[in-house]
């Protein structure tokens, strides 16, 4: 069983926050949701046990079309967070405010985006683009093993075309990290780093502004509590490439 807090918002209580702080903390709150169905989706779709070729060759173009949507929402949510938080001089007031986790948190962003950045690369290159001189750098690093194969289905949900996605994984890691496996174990890391620091980050600027403007804690919001019955345990959650479809011809 899963405990949520609810309470709900009235439009008297957002419009008594300022427009700019408003702003912010709606698109900071669409942003920490993006970030949470991009996150679990990427670890659900990286997840099979078999051993089945097919199977996994499906699994891994799934999960790196998650994963550079992923990385390429946390760039986004920096981004927002420049533009809304500190060009607004929002930061001068929430900082200040800033419990020691959130405040260290913010210090590890500020730190890792002032400097070139696996996660900027990943977005720009990578995540919202198609640039041909990825396929030169991708085919150019094609090693004895990777995958070239094509699967057509008569519907477009299951056909795999699986050559090219091994041309673009390399040309990303290769971006990365000469050593491909170091590169994966890197986009891992840092994506998994980036996303802690942000939804602390994102915490934060909402309590703040909800106990500025608003009043008072949750309690004082008149949350409850909300029993939600029968999630799954998410390490068992998978999300299947291959699925039955209506269009889909009898054996």
């Amino acid at each position: 069983m899963i405990q949520l807090h609810h309470f709900t918002l009235t439009r008297a209580q957002l419009d008594a926050i300022p427009a700019a702080e408003r702003t912010l903390v709606v698109l900071l709150s669409h942003a920490a949701n993006e970030l949470s169905v991009l996150t679990k989706l990427f670890q659900f779709c990286s997840r099979h046990e078999g051993t089945d070729r097919l199977l996994l060759e499906a699994r891994n173009a799934q999960a790196l079309v998650m994963g550079r949507l992923f990385t390429g929402k946390l760039y986004e949510t920096w981004q927002l967070l420049q533009s809304a938080f500190f060009r607004t001089a929002i930061s001068r007031t929430y900082e200040p405010l800033f419990d020691a986790t959130a405040a260290a948190a913010l210090s590890n962003l500020k730190r890792y985006f002032s400097r070139r950045n696996l996660i900027e690369n990943v977005r720009n290159r990578f995540a919202f683009h198609y640039a041909p001189d990825q396929v030169d750098e991708g085919f150019a690093r094609l090693i004895d093993g990777d995958p070239l194969d094509v699967y057509l289905s008569e519907t477009n949900a299951n056909t795999l075309y699986t050559f090219a996605e091994s041309i673009a994984t390399r040309s990303l890691f290769q971006s990365i990290a000469p050593d491909h496996a170091q590169a994966f174990d890197m986009l891992i890391r840092e994506t998994s780093q980036a996303v802690g620091w942000l939804n602390e980050v994102i915490g934060a600027c909402l309590t703040i502004c909800l106990r500025l403007h608003v009043g008072g804690d949750l309690y004082a919001l008149g949350a409850e509590v909300v029993n939600v019955e029968g999630a799954p345990d998410m390490r068992t959650v998978t999300v299947p490439y291959f699925v039955e479809t209506p269009n889909e011809p009898d054996n």
